[in-house]
């Protein structure tokens, strides 16, 4: 698979909940004090109700919904499968369509938009294509060299685009992966920026003056967070409570300058890894709690529009299918995925403008070859 697929697993910390009272707000056992929690390991059934709506391939693994009637979707055919092509879905508000992908696109990596006329796609290569709302072309690539992969892209503005990548110094079968600098698109084309830490997994945008990134030393070190201003990138200390604890963070959403939310694991010395959520008020960063003890990490995140978020949860037991969690920022909930068989693992989430419906994206890592690429929606 993608090393994005072959990456996927670890992760989760169950801390306190997101309260205005700073990042150490905790009682002795990880919960905010005042806040009413599940019992542990305990989360309650909501009635929402996920469809599988589309899908292909060995997995799909990225969406992005542009307006009440518009999103689009890329998959991986799968590397392990000896098939080096993806799949390109666009959905109109009632059902997903393949659609034909650009000239010139052949593995879809990333797509980001922040409207139904200015969505783009990159390839794994960092080649680029806009959609205008009519038709794709073409907007180059970074100045990066040829034997790159793109780890993720966002579109922060009508004419600002960001994208992060690592170079392979290897060979195709012994891989050795160095960070790139940062890639920034405008109408005056592509050029580099420079950030704290060498390498960026992943990126999210409230504004082209107010975007996020996780970084880290390498690719298997992704524990720290920065933000960019407008001027420059710099790093944001994470709460003091998680230090001596190896934190992994696996996606992040910003939403306005006082709610971002970062999403991952954590691994205390002595005990097993939890999921961890963490929410930004706009000052400093706040442990989410109540987490069911079963969850090993958190893959993917959403906004809910309402204050909340959804989530992709990756559990400890195998039979354990509580893998769509919502925090309205005091409790917990679970609702049942459309499917359970083959171990699903959600890769990124989407909510849809203007109203309740949430997308998710996923496969069956764990099953390699025998994975299937799905797109699920909440109505």
């Amino acid at each position: 698979m993608i090393r994005r697929l072959a990456a996927i697993a670890m992760l989760s910390i169950a801390a306190a909940g997101c309260s205005g009272d700073g990042a150490d707000s905790q009682d002795s056992s990880g919960r905010a004090p005042g806040h009413s929690t599940p019992a542990e390991g305990g989360l309650s059934l909501s009635a929402g109700v996920w469809t599988e709506t589309g899908g292909g391939g060995a997995a799909m693994i990225r969406v992005v919904a542009t307006a009440p009637g518009e999103a689009w979707a890329v998959g991986t055919d799968g590397e392990s499968l000896g098939r080096y092509g993806g799949s390109l879905q666009r959905w109109d508000g009632r059902v997903w369509r393949s659609t034909r992908p650009p000239e010139g696109l052949r593995y879809p990596k990333v797509v980001s938009g922040m409207s139904a006329n200015n969505v783009w796609i990159f390839d794994r290569d960092a080649d680029a294509w806009r959609w205008d709302g009519h038709r794709w072309s073409g907007r180059g690539r970074p100045p990066w060299p040829r034997s790159v992969v793109v780890e993720d892209a966002v579109v922060a503005g009508p004419a600002d685009v960001w994208v992060a990548g690592t170079q392979n110094v290897g060979t195709r079968n012994s891989p050795s992966w160095r960070p790139l600098p940062l890639a920034r698109w405008s109408p005056s084309g592509w050029s580099e920026v420079s950030s704290p830490s060498p390498y960026i997994s992943r990126l999210s945008a409230a504004a082209p003056d107010d975007l996020w990134a996780l970084a880290g030393g390498d690719l298997g070190d992704v524990s720290m967070i920065e933000h960019w201003d407008g001027h420059r990138w710099r790093a944001v200390h994470t709460p003091p409570s998680l230090s001596g604890a190896k934190v992994q963070f696996r996606d992040v959403v910003a939403i306005s300058a006082r709610e971002v939310w970062v999403a991952g694991s954590v691994l205390w010395p002595g005990r097993r890894q939890a999921a961890l959520l963490m929410r930004w008020d706009g000052g400093r960063w706040n442990l989410a709690g109540g987490v069911s003890a079963g969850a090993t990490s958190f893959g993917s995140v959403a906004p809910d529009g309402r204050g909340g978020v959804w989530l992709g949860a990756s559990n400890y037991a195998y039979d354990d299918h509580r893998i769509l969690l919502h925090f309205d920022g005091r409790s917990w909930t679970y609702e049942k995925a459309p499917r359970i068989n083959n171990a699903p693992e959600v890769f990124d989430m989407a909510k849809v403008p203007g109203g309740d419906q949430v997308l998710a994206v996923g496969g069956n890592p764990s099953f390699d070859e025998h994975s299937s690429g799905w797109i699920w929606m909440r109505r």
